[in-house]
């Protein structure tokens, strides 16, 4: 048992670090799939506010395109009352935000940039090129998570769609490469980088938090656990060891008289077929004494059973204590008839002892009532062979010699002798 519970042990605990691993691998995969879902949306609010940003200034310029002391143009620094037209507006907002040393980066491109913005205004990378090619207007978004400048990032990008104002300005703007615009159109795309390495530290700190706290419960369950098995087990020995103790009285029971606290009628038997499996070879010469209480009847209907009762148990010691130590068997086999078998006697010790338990029987003295004089009917035999398959036989002679004794007036002995029959 108790290898049992160190190897049940060892396995739980091999189990619980092997689940401390992956709770630690699980838990640094959610908090980075947490930061780059918390970098998705982050750059998907950028993506859009830009994007509200130039679709809102593109409507509220188109009425100064008109104006005529007013230019809307790409290159409108250091020029007197020139603004900036809504692409140069978008791409300079975004300027403004971004942060390459800490990986922030927004870039507006298209596919169709003006010429004064060729080097710039067009896909700079393969990230770009594969955003112009996967956008559409069942699909707006493309994200990809890459390195970039020794740093893991998310790339957002998300389509920029030609308004009715765009158009008007695309459609006739002499510099303008592509002149056959619809509302609906993806013009380019907004591209917000955003890094994925130590970028929040809250979040770090709470995915770190629960890990803590997931690793405390386990511990406290793993010791919890250990208690409980080493209590189970302290409780299955308990229970194994009252099993046995009952099982040992109900044993003791089940082959013991609840009276005289001496073999019952079954013991009896029993060792009497054991006597004949072993083919008596370790127990002849074999002797059986059988004795009964001479006119019991009267003691119970004249002092009551309980007297009956404590007749018969005084009887027993005084019976018990005069018989050879280790090598004898005595029973009640009746209501006040009781056998006694002896092994490896002669006849000579054999008719000693049943006069010592005639003499003994005599001799017993009830204290409540000393006027109950208690005697007894002896039968024996010996029998020195045995060639029969049951032993009632040697039981039979002892019975008969019993009713001689009985018969010759009582309170005597016969000692039959005992022939086995012959094949």
């Amino acid at each position: 048992m108790k290898i049992t519970q160190t190897h049940t042990i060892a396995f739980f605990s091999v189990l619980f670090m092997l689940m401390a691993s992956i709770s630690l691998f699980a838990v640094q995969k959610l908090q980075y799939s947490a930061s780059a879902v918390l970098a998705s949306r982050t750059a998907e609010a950028l993506a859009h506010t830009v994007n509200l940003a130039r679709t809102s200034y593109s409507a509220n310029i188109a009425s100064l395109r008109t104006h005529p002391d007013i230019t809307v143009e790409a290159l409108y620094h250091g020029k007197p009352l020139s603004i900036p037209n809504p692409t140069t507006f978008a791409i300079e907002l975004g300027e403004s935000i971004s942060n390459p040393n800490e990986g922030l980066i927004l870039h507006t491109y298209s596919q169709y940039p003006f010429k004064s913005r060729m080097l710039t205004g067009g896909p700079q990378d393969d990230f770009q090129h594969d955003a112009l090619s996967n956008l559409t207007t069942e699909t707006p978004v493309f994200e990809r998570i890459e390195e970039l400048g020794g740093m893991t990032v998310l790339r957002h990008a998300e389509a920029i769609f030609m308004e009715q104002s765009c158009v008007d300005c695309h459609n006739y703007h002499p510099g303008s490469p592509k002149k056959d615009w619809q509302v609906g159109d993806i013009r380019g795309a907004i591209d917000v980088t955003l890094p994925l390495d130590g970028g929040d530290d809250a979040l770090a700190s709470t995915v770190q938090y629960s890990y803590i706290i997931f690793m405390a419960f386990s511990v406290i369950s793993l010791l919890c656990m250990f208690i409980t098995l080493k209590r189970t087990h302290h409780l299955s020995r308990e229970l194994d060891r009252k099993v046995k103790m009952r099982t040992t009285i109900l044993n003791k029971m089940a082959y013991t008289d609840s009276l005289t606290l001496i073999a019952n009628r079954r013991s009896y038997e029993e060792f009497s077929d054991n006597i004949i499996n072993q083919k008596c070879s370790n127990s002849l010469p074999l002797a059986i004494i059988i004795y009964d209480f001479d006119h019991f009847k009267q003691i119970n209907d004249q002092y009551g059973h309980d007297v009956g009762d404590e007749c018969l148990v005084a009887t027993v010691k005084a019976v018990s204590a005069i018989l050879p130590e280790d090598n004898d068997f005595h029973a009640r086999i009746g209501g006040e008839e009781f056998a006694i078998i002896l092994k490896h006697v002669s006849n000579e010790e054999l008719e000693n002892i049943i006069q010592r338990v005639l003499e003994s029987v005599r001799q017993v003295n009830i204290p409540k009532q000393p006027d109950i004089q208690i005697t007894c009917s002896i039968g024996a035999t010996l029998a020195k062979e045995l060639n029969e398959p049951t032993i009632k036989n040697i039981v039979k002679a002892a019975d008969d010699a019993l009713y001689e004794a009985k018969s010759l007036g009582r309170d005597q002995w016969v000692n039959k002798p005992y022939t086995p029959n012959k094949k």
